[in-house]
């Protein structure tokens, strides 16, 4: 049995100080592996963090003799996948607000003077450069599809969807900066 072993097995007995040594042994690969498959600075630490906290409440769910550093990396990469997903659900629930605001702003209803968000929205549509407002007003206003648009200004679809994206994205930093300003 090699030391890795009698470390969980001495873990699985409920000596923490085994969990400290392994989490020693173990804390740069899989910081390293999490770095890799998420390279968001914030979240390395914290999906490390979290990872070695379900090995520990789930230890006597590992086999002894079976490679520990494999099964911290496959928990690692659930925890990845998982936060991959929240982020996804999150901006997809952004865009459709977003969305929102864009058509009850250009339909002009729904919305009153009081709301901070549309006011901001306006403000940072006014700011845009003329093209994108366009685009804007054609997706909106006229409810064109992403193929009809492409054919009147004699650009692909793929343009036409990664464009307003990328509008939409400046649009939403913009509120969100407007925001934050507003609070400070």
């Amino acid at each position: 049995m090699d030391e890795e072993d009698t470390l969980v097995k001495n873990v699985q007995s409920g000596d923490l100080a085994s969990f400290e040594k392994l989490i020693d042994s173990h804390s740069s690969h899989l910081r390293a592996f999490v770095a890799m498959k998420l390279p968001v600075p914030h979240l390395i630490d914290e999906i490390a963090h979290e990872a070695f906290v379900f090995a520990h409440r789930h230890i006597n769910d590992f086999e002894a003799g079976t490679d520990f550093g494999k099964w911290l990396r496959a928990i690692a990469f659930n925890l990845i996948r998982k936060e991959t997903l929240r982020h996804q659900r999150a901006a997809k629930n952004q865009e459709k607000f977003l969305d929102h605001c864009l058509i009850q702003s250009s339909a002009n209803e729904g919305f009153g003077p009081e709301s901070a968000v549309v006011a901001y929205l306006e403000e940072c549509l006014r700011e845009l450069p003329e093209n994108q407002k366009s685009l804007l007003e054609r997706k909106y206003s006229l409810a064109e599809s992403s193929r009809e648009m492409a054919e009147a200004l004699g650009k692909s679809e793929a343009w036409v969807r990664t464009t307003l994206c990328r509008v939409r994205t400046a649009l939403r930093g913009c509120i969100e900066e407007k925001t934050a300003a507003a609070k400070a």
